[in-house]
């Protein structure tokens, strides 16, 4: 993507979120893939949300949040087709109020998986594969399948799909998948209790955001990362 393409897609975002919330994130960093693009929101977590946030009410803003981004799904993914000629499919939402900060994903429908970028010689590609399995398998059930791509040395998205057990499919067929939703992010954060994951990947994990699209039975990790000194 070209760096015109990445400067419009920031200026939408930033016209996006002040027309919809009221104000503009204070810093957003845009990272695309030729199948997605990923957009790292900073410094985002508006008067209200504050006080909420504060008396422990997390849960309401999370949930609004969530309602807003389903509700304007269409027209965020529309303007991304418009400044990138891509078709995106799929748009995915996570947020970190405690840093006030949050990540967008939008993916294409290209049935076809690019050739990813090859993983840092610094990084125990083996270990680091086998700790997200074990911690699918913890968190969920098995994957049928999981994806790494890293977008550049500070992030890695992986994609799992076959990852749903029977007692959230249900839930789901219940209209449950909003509550299902906040369930699921803090278990996908037991990563860091149970595992080495920073040893692995020599580089400090400073976000990990999470998302699912239920219907379709798959989720997305984002990983934000910075290079141990």
């Amino acid at each position: 993507m070209s760096d015109l393409s990445q400067s419009s897609i920031s200026f939408f975002i930033d016209e996006f979120f002040e027309k919809h919330f009221g104000e503009k994130p204070g810093k957003l960093s845009v990272i695309s893939h030729s199948q997605s693009i990923v957009i790292h929101l900073e410094d985002f977590l508006l008067a209200s949300e504050k006080i909420l946030f504060k008396q422990g009410n997390s849960k309401q803003v999370l949930e609004t949040r969530d309602f807003m981004i389903f509700t304007l799904k269409s027209e965020i993914l529309q303007e991304l087709e418009k400044i990138t000629d891509l078709h995106f499919s799929e748009l995915y939402a996570d947020w970190n109020l405690e840093k006030g900060s949050g990540m967008l994903l939008a993916v294409t429908d290209s049935s076809q998986k690019a050739d990813p970028l090859p993983w840092p010689s610094d990084v125990d590609e083996e270990t680091v594969r086998e700790i997200f399995l074990i911690n699918s398998i913890y968190t969920e059930k098995k994957p049928d399948s999981i994806h790494y791509y890293w977008l550049n040395d500070q992030y890695l998205l992986i994609e799992r799909s076959g990852i749903l057990v029977d007692i959230e499919k249900e839930l789901i067929k219940n209209g449950s998948e909003e509550q299902l939703r906040l369930a699921k992010r803090p278990m996908e954060h037991r990563i860091f209790k149970l595992f080495n994951i920073v040893g692995s990947l020599n580089r400090a994990v400073i976000e990990l955001f999470a998302d699912w699209d239920f219907h379709k039975d798959k989720g997305y990790h984002v990983l934000v990362l910075k290079q141990i000194e």
